[in-house]
């Protein structure tokens, strides 16, 4: 009788000290620090994430999630949605996922956790089991937006997509599933957050040069010979409108003298032709590497003597011989993009630029002889950036 009263001390006894470490094990340390308390629900995460045990996980992630009632992060974003994915807890993650904004917002400014290796036990574990990831959500009782979502999702989080080819496959899928689903209460968090490559948005700014030659009419075709100049222009393009500013200069030389004001430009003697102008254009074709539109553009234009510094020309060619006035401009722009491409309206690019037109000058300042207008024709190089935008990823067709 008493052996077995001695085992049973024996065994009070043991249970007795053994108590509060299952204590600790179990239950979060309600009188520690939260720091301290955070720390170790993580650790307690982790151990209970390497044996496979989901309760004990989904307790502890529970007793972690009362503790950012606080000032406190217990548990980042991705480890959170990642261990929701390997509890199979697609409710909890999706309803997550549409009120992401409100989650950032309220981590940008609450206590980190202490830094340990969870995150990183957890992706180098389902990173290895991704495939069964994958045969789960696909088992699971979800409809086939939820299972399409989550497969890209799953992808996201574990970043199975590193080379440059796999992202443009990746983000193309998205493409695809934003297209199929248009109204997906996941769309917000695709365009802002899982894109792998910024996609370029509808505008951005661009840079041209050109040789730009003319022909004159009226007087001004038997007053000049054709000049042959450059132009250069910066633009701003959003879909298929382009606003830019332009500037050119010709040079050449007079075909007969020019009296003004009872002064004589001579035959032979060269002359400038300098234009500045606003232009607008809409591109009414624009296919692969190609698009085609109108442009009207307005400005100011005029033709003078050359800058005289070594006394070659009489003096008064300076005061005498300068006309100026407002033009307007008609026209066609043509660009080729050089680097390959789908659709030129999507991408950045770089190229040849064709330009033709009429320009109405009014130059002639009561001179018969200056009285006409100009056909131009440039070829020139362009180069145009759209900016990177992700919202931009909402206007798919």
């Amino acid at each position: 009788m008493q052996k077995p009263l001695l085992l049973l001390a024996l065994w009070l006894f043991t249970a007795a000290a053994a108590y509060p470490q299952a204590l600790t094990d179990t239950v979060p340390l309600t009188d520690a620090p939260p720091e301290r308390r955070i720390a170790e629900g993580r650790q307690q995460i982790q151990r209970a994430f390497l044996a496979g045990d989901r309760a004990e996980v989904q307790f502890w992630m529970d007793s972690l999630q009362r503790l950012e009632a606080s000032a406190f992060i217990a548990l980042y974003w991705d480890e959170r949605w990642l261990l929701y994915l390997w509890l199979e807890n697609y409710t909890a993650i999706f309803d997550e996922i549409r009120h992401y904004r409100d989650i950032e917002a309220a981590e940008a400014y609450r206590i980190r956790p202490p830094k340990d290796s969870l995150f990183e036990v957890i992706d180098q574990e389902l990173y290895e089991n991704r495939h069964a990831l994958f045969n789960r959500l696909n088992r699971a009782w979800l409809s086939t937006e939820e299972r399409a979502f989550g497969a890209l999702l799953i992808t996201y989080l574990l970043r199975l997509n590193i080379a440059e080819e796999d992202q443009q496959a990746y983000d193309a899928q998205l493409d695809a599933f934003l297209k199929q689903y248009p109204n997906s209460r996941f769309k917000k968090f695709v365009l802002a957050r899982m894109y792998q490559t910024a996609k370029p948005s509808s505008g951005g700014l661009g840079l041209d040069i050109h040789f730009a030659s003319a022909d004159w009419t009226g007087a001004l075709s038997r007053s000049l010979n054709s000049p042959l100049g450059f132009e250069i222009g910066g633009f701003f393009s959003r879909k298929r409108w382009i606003v830019g500013l332009r500037f050119g200069l010709g040079e050449a030389k007079l075909r007969r003298t020019v009296v003004h004001r009872g002064f004589s430009w001579f035959r032979g003697d060269p002359y400038h032709f300098l234009q500045g102008e606003l232009e607008v254009g809409y591109m009414l074709y624009q296919k692969r590497r190609l698009q085609i539109g109108p442009i009207l553009a307005g400005g100011r234009s005029g033709i003078s003597p050359p800058t005289d510094e070594n006394g070659n020309y009489p003096e008064y060619y300076q005061d005498v011989f300068r006309f100026s006035g407002w033009h307007y401009t008609v026209g066609l722009q043509a660009d080729l993009a050089f680097n390959r491409t789908e659709n030129i309206r999507r991408t950045s690019y770089n190229g040849l630029r064709l330009r033709l037109g009429h320009r109405r000058l009014n130059l002639d300042a009561g001179n018969p002889a200056i009285y006409g207008a100009q056909f131009f024709l440039s070829v020139g190089y362009v180069i145009f950036g759209r900016y990177a935008s992700d919202v931009a990823r909402s206007e798919l067709e």
